[in-house]
C-alpha cells in the first residue's frame, strides 16, 4: 500500500479518535452540569444548604436525588374542600390566639402544620421532643414540593421547642407563627399573595 495512503488513513483514524475523545469529555462535563442545574432549580436555597452540609457537591446531589425518589414513592393527595376549610378556620383561630397567648399559638400552629401534612399523606408526626435527625427527614421530604419554605420550617420548629420550654421572646414567637403561616399556605396549595379566609399576612404582636 502506498505510504501516502497509509499516512492519510492514520491521520483520519487519529482525527476520529480525537473528536470522539472530545465528545466524551464534553458529555462528561455537560451532563453533570445540566443535572446540577436542574437540582438547583428544583430545590433553590435548599440545594446550597445541602452542599454546604455535605461539603461535597456530588454527595449532596446524591442526597437530593434520594429525596426525589422517596417523594415519588409517597402516596400524597390533594385536600378535600372540607379538609381545607377546617384547616383554614383553625389557622384563623391560631392568629387570634396569638394576641393573648403567643406560646400556645405557636404550639397550635405547629400542630396544624403537622395535621395538614398528615392529611396530605406525609408519614410521621414529629413532636418537640423528637430527635433532630427524624425532624430533618420530614423537612427533607417537604423540600421536594416546597423548597422555599423549609428553612422557615426549621426556624419555626426551633422556636416551637423554646416555646414549649417558655424560653422564647415574643418577637421570635411572632416570627415562628409567620413562618408557619407560609407553610400552611403552601400545604393548602394556595399562593402566598392570595387571600383565602383565615390566611392573612401574619399575627399581631400587640399584647
Amino acid at each position: 500500500m502506498d505510504t501516502g495512503i497509509i499516512v492519510t488513513i492514520l491521520v483520519a483514524v487519529a482525527t476520529v479518535a480525537i473528536v470522539v475523545g472530545i465528545l466524551i469529555a464534553v458529555r462528561a462535563w455537560v451532563v453533570p452540569a445540566r443535572r446540577s442545574a436542574r437540582l438547583k432549580k428544583r430545590f433553590g436555597p435548599e440545594y446550597d444548604r445541602t452542599v454546604r452540609s455535605h461539603g461535597d457537591r456530588a454527595a449532596a446531589e446524591r442526597e437530593l436525588h434520594g429525596r426525589l425518589r422517596r417523594h415519588e414513592n409517597m402516596d400524597l393527595r390533594e385536600l378535600t374542600d372540607q379538609e381545607r376549610e377546617i384547616h383554614e378556620r383553625t389557622w384563623a383561630s391560631v392568629q387570634q390566639q396569638f394576641v393573648d397567648d403567643p406560646v400556645d399559638a405557636v404550639r397550635n400552629a405547629r400542630l396544624l402544620v403537622e395535621a395538614i401534612m398528615t392529611d396530605r399523606g406525609y408519614t410521621g408526626r414529629p413532636s418537640p421532643a423528637e430527635d433532630d435527625a427524624a425532624f430533618e427527614r420530614r423537612v427533607e421530604d417537604l423540600s421536594v414540593e416546597h423548597p422555599s419554605v423549609v428553612a422557615e420550617f426549621r426556624g419555626a420548629h426551633t422556636a416551637g421547642r423554646l416555646a414549649d420550654a417558655r424560653q422564647a421572646p415574643t418577637e421570635e414567637l411572632r416570627e415562628a407563627v409567620v413562618a408557619y403561616r407560609r407553610l400552611v399556605t403552601a400545604l393548602l396549595d394556595e399562593s402566598p399573595t392570595s387571600r383565602r379566609p383565615g390566611l392573612t399576612t401574619g399575627p399581631s404582636t400587640r399584647r
